[in-house]
């Protein structure tokens, strides 16, 4: 049903039972990374125990929200005997296996050591095991984490692409109605953002599109709550979101949506998709056709679609003064994701936009 050249992707209800086999053939010893809610109430860490009857194992469940390098190199300590890594959770669970599973054989002791990392070597045998409908992070090759100032930053490395991904919509299920929105909406801004990059391609604006389609229909009905056909396809939708911005990454919205997250509370999804008006505005202003393209594909108009991603934001108030604002713009100066953004953004459409949102 969906294909990646980079992930062996199982997709599929009951997909861990139906590939008992596969990852009994990894290893004898096996790390377990979880976080310590998501993978149990889902069913998908008993799933994974009940296939790996007979065989060792160790859980980690220290991975939280916006994973810290710091637990992540406590991790790495567990993996002297083990065979093989398998990541069960939302995607901070996923990010933060990645680059587990990669230290066994690249050595890194500290976060600077671990962004400086080349990831020359191969790692062990990674699975991924998702449990929430929205970052993708089960067929990329990226990991978001935070630092110890709290600042996140984002690795890109061809190591980090899983073995296996392991995707049964049921694990999703369980999600309450807020991760349920705030997932799903990151899993548009996946697709809107990859179409609306400067390495967008024919095969990343499928992605996108194919992605948006999937997504739209779940969305309108979200607050209302969700049947399990629509829950199936909102992560259905979530993993093209994933292929997406795999080939093309991320525009400013998402960077820019990071500093919220650190500063202000607001859940990585409604962050990123609080700048999508700004980024539809942006790139009309350069390039009509193309937005007007988009729109006519998704089959909704700019106000509409716009009108739909802000109504399933939560209500927050952030302001930011003219002294912070000069404080912080420095740090979207030559970024990469504002650079990617389609058309030709640079910092100072950057502090355009945070001065007319929050600067009061």
């Amino acid at each position: 049903m969906i294909r990646s050249d980079n992930v062996n992707v199982l997709y599929g209800k009951g997909a861990v039972k139906k590939n008992r086999e596969l990852l009994r053939s990894l290893g004898e010893r096996y790390l377990i990374v979880t976080g310590k809610n998501s993978a149990r109430l889902s069913g998908a860490l008993d799933d994974v125990l009940n296939v790996l009857e007979g065989k060792e194992h160790v859980i980690f469940d220290e991975i939280s929200e916006n994973p810290k390098v710091s637990s992540i190199l406590r991790a790495s300590e567990l993996l002297q005997d083990a065979d093989c890594v398998i990541g069960i959770g939302g995607g901070s669970v996923l990010d933060a296996s990645k680059v587990i599973a990669c230290l066994k054989t690249n050595r890194a002791v500290s976060e600077e050591e671990i962004y400086a990392q080349k990831w020359e070597n191969e790692g062990l045998p990674l699975v991924l095991v998702g449990t929430t409908a929205g970052t993708g992070s089960e067929v990329t090759k990226v990991a978001v984490l935070s630092r110890g100032n709290g600042k996140k930053s984002s690795i890109h490395h061809d190591r980090f692409y899983a073995d296996h991904a392991i995707c049964d919509p049921v694990y999703t299920y369980s999600m309450s109605k807020m991760t349920a929105i705030s997932t799903a909406i990151d899993a548009l801004t996946h697709c809107n953002e990859s179409y609306f990059s400067n390495k967008a391609t024919d095969v990343s604006r499928t992605y996108a599109l194919e992605g948006i389609r999937h997504l739209l229909p779940g969305l309108k009905m979200i607050k209302e709550g969700l049947s399990d056909d629509l829950k199936d396809e909102v992560y259905l939708g979530s993993l093209y979101g994933g292929l997406a911005i795999d080939v093309t990454g991320t525009t400013f919205a998402h960077n820019v949506g990071y500093y919220l997250t650190e500063n202000f509370g607001l859940p990585h999804g409604f962050a990123c998709a609080v700048f999508q008006r700004d980024l539809f505005e942006y790139v009309s202003s350069y390039d009509r056709e193309y937005t007007d393209t988009f729109f006519d594909q998704i089959g909704m108009d700019k106000e509409s679609y716009t009108e739909l991603i802000d109504s399933l934001l939560p209500e927050y108030d952030i302001r930011i003064s003219e002294d912070t604002l000069s404080s912080i713009i420095s740090r979207w100066d030559n970024n990469n994701s504002v650079k990617n953004t389609y058309g030709k953004m640079d910092v100072k459409d950057i502090e355009r936009i945070l001065r007319n949102r929050f600067v009061k």
